[in-house]
């Protein structure tokens, strides 16, 4: 799964300003179950808007059954979808 599951889960029941911010610039995030959603969702929205449309769409993993595979592939979603909101922040986007 690639997510620490000993981190506590985002509730929105904290006080603590800090625990409502989301680190881009290390990858300590990633590991975060709410946040590892998030980033996986905008890296493959990413990858989605890169392809080429008259390409066939190939995976980067080689088996979608093999679990390590599958968290490789994952993981790398999970890191250009943080490298890219670090990138629209240092922009000014977003």
């Amino acid at each position: 799964m690639g997510a620490d599951l000993t981190l506590p889960i985002f509730d929105g029941l904290s006080l603590d300003p800090k625990d409502h911010l989301i680190d881009l610039e290390t990858d300590s995030m990633e590991r975060c179950v709410d946040v590892r959603v998030y980033f996986w969702q905008v890296g493959d929205m990413v990858r989605t808007m890169d392809e080429d449309p008259d390409s066939e769409s190939q995976l980067d993993f080689e088996s979608p059954d093999d679990p390590e595979s599958r968290l490789e592939y994952d993981s790398k979603l999970v890191r250009e979808g943080r490298e890219h909101l670090r990138d629209c922040m240092a922009k000014g986007e977003g």
